[in-house]
Formats: structure tokens, C-alpha cells, sequence
């Protein structure tokens, strides 16, 4: 069952632009995860680094989250990179 998958090695599409967005920041992960504790969401150093390396499952509401935290919008998170996705 490929539920949730978003191409055969990832889970999501926009871990990648967070670890950009982040490191554009010169953030850590602990500072990010720091930051969205203090925002009040449940977001730990681990859950970040699953997502960004893709095998962590992102829903709707997290990209807001980040998009929030990161001081971009949801669309530019989700928009791909050229020739980042392999359609098979």
C-alpha cells in the first residue's frame, strides 16, 4: 500500500524546503522545535528531523505550522524543485 507516500523514498514533499528555509535562517533544529513549543505546538527536535529526511508524514496543518514559523507561506513549502520528484 503506498497510502501517505509521496514518491518511493519519501513520505512528504516539503521536508526539504524546511531544512532550506531553516538553514537559509541559520537555525538549528532544536531552535526550530524550540520555537514551535513556544507557538504552543507539539513539534520535538525528533519529529523535525523525520521530516525532513522524508519518512515522517506531513498533514495540512503541520505545513501551516511551519510555513508560520519559518516566515514563508504553505504553498512555497509544497512547491516542488525541479526534477525532485521520480514518477514512476
Amino acid at each position: 500500500m503506498k497510502a501517505f507516500w509521496y514518491n518511493e523514498t519519501r513520505k512528504n514533499m516539503c521536508g526539504t524546503k524546511i531544512r532550506e528555509y531553516r538553514k537559509k535562517k541559520n537555525m538549528s533544529i532544536e531552535k526550530l522545535a524550540t520555537n514551535a513549543q513556544i507557538e504552543g505546538y507539539d513539534l520535538t527536535a525528533n519529529t523535525i528531523t523525520k521530516i525532513e529526511l522524508g519518512i515522517r508524514f506531513v498533514p495540512d496543518y503541520e505545513v501551516a505550522i511551519f510555513a508560520k514559523l519559518l516566515n514563508t507561506t504553505p504553498d512555497e513549502l509544497l512547491t516542488e524543485d525541479s526534477g525532485a520528484r521520480n514518477i514512476t
